[in-house]
């Protein structure tokens, strides 16, 4: 029995993004192992061992910065990978890939795939910081692809492209997945709710998820005379990015939006929405958030950015505007929120687009068949 490990720094992202794809490797008849840093003692992991997924902690902090702390969590996943000796390593998001890449480099088995939920800020920000980040991570790229038991997995063809023109993955050994799927029984059309239309950003608070644009876009609607409701729905993480509380609270005091906080039942909170916004300024693998709100007919604004654009069909289900932008992202709410029959034309045209192209289902499928591929090879 071939046994598969997931390897990843936040359990809940799991949950959210890869739990299907877990459960459906156990019904193959797949050995399911996890490794992420949350304490065995964490709800989350006791579910997982309810569903008969074994568990392992590895010291693999989410936003560590501590050399010492980073290279323990190098040496943590290399004992690991020597213990359990996994047929196929699925690392997920970036700083698995890098950690995870470096620790198998001392294996001489097994397969190891590199899935790449996005790329985040370091190919799209040109501050002084970052292009010295990029020169320093893209050799550890190129170091965790030369084993032929790597492979790649990409979520959008920008992403793929850009590590296929700079040499650091080749075509033979990469894929292309877009999403990580949608429930479609869980993510169901309704018609909007009578009132006040609602614009909804639903996202972690950070910066480059675009929440300054979008209180600054609130502002310029109101300003217009268009009425509308606008709300945040997410929580201020423990991250350098993140927005200050204070700064959310003092919005909501102005009057330009609402902030409801964390919500675990998505998909109730976005039927309550008219038009759903991502105005992100960083690579995303596809936004789930969009995927999920079109499979719930509602016509979507987004930044027009890698990712994005997989899920936001310019003028067919949503509008695509210049990320960065306030005015261009109030421009295009503004432009959904006089045309009822387009929002309404516009969310019809996202469900089917899910229902086509991102269903959960078929992404799990492919996945499988990649990992099928992988461990006859």
């Amino acid at each position: 029995m071939c046994k598969i490990l997931f390897v990843g720094n936040d359990i809940a992202f799991f949950f959210s993004h890869r739990l299907p794809l877990a459960q459906q490797a156990l019904q193959a008849g797949y050995q399911v192992h996890i490794a992420m840093p949350e304490p065995p003692d964490h709800p989350l992991v006791h579910r997982l061992r309810e569903l008969g997924i074994s568990y392992h902690p590895v010291a693999l902090r989410r936003m560590g910065r501590n050399p010492f702390h980073e290279l323990a969590a190098v040496f943590s996943l290399y004992r690991l990978y020597r213990t359990e000796r996994p047929d196929l390593i699925h690392h997920i998001a970036i700083k698995a890939i890098l950690y995870g890449g470096l620790a198998a480099l001392f294996q001489r088995s097994g397969q190891s795939l590199f899935a790449f939920t996005g790329l985040g800020t370091l190919f799209t920000h040109e501050d002084r910081g970052t292009r010295l980040l990029r020169h320093l991570l893209e050799p550890c790229y190129r170091l965790i692809f030369l084993p032929a038991r790597t492979w790649a997995l990409f979520q959008n063809p920008d992403d793929l492209n850009l590590f296929l023109d700079s040499g650091i993955a080749s075509r033979e050994r990469a894929f292309l997945i877009r999403g990580s799927g949608v429930n479609l029984q869980d993510y169901r059309p309704l018609p909007e709710p009578d009132g006040i239309p609602v614009v909804m950003l639903a996202s972690r608070l950070l910066r480059t998820k675009g929440v300054d644009e979008f209180a600054g876009a609130a502002a310029l609607v109101a300003a217009s005379g268009v009425s509308a409701r606008f709300v945040l729905v997410g929580d201020c993480p423990d991250n350098h990015d993140a927005i200050p509380e204070a700064r959310v609270h003092a919005w909501v005091r102005q009057g330009r939006l609402e902030w409801w906080g964390h919500c675990s039942n998505m998909p109730a909170v976005l039927v309550r929405a008219s038009v759903v916004c991502l105005p992100a300024h960083y690579r995303e693998g596809v936004p789930k958030v969009l995927l999920e709100a079109a499979a719930c007919g509602r016509a979507l604004v987004a930044s027009d950015i890698p990712g994005n654009r997989e899920a936001v069909r310019d003028g067919e289900n949503g509008l695509l505007v210049r990320p960065r932008d306030a005015v261009s992202l109030a421009a295009g709410i503004m432009a959904l929120l006089a045309d009822p029959e387009q929002r309404m034309r516009m969310g019809q045209a996202g469900r089917r687009l899910v229902e086509r192209e991102f269903s959960v289902e078929q992404v799990v499928d492919r996945t499988l068949t990649i990992y099928r591929q992988l461990l006859m090879s």
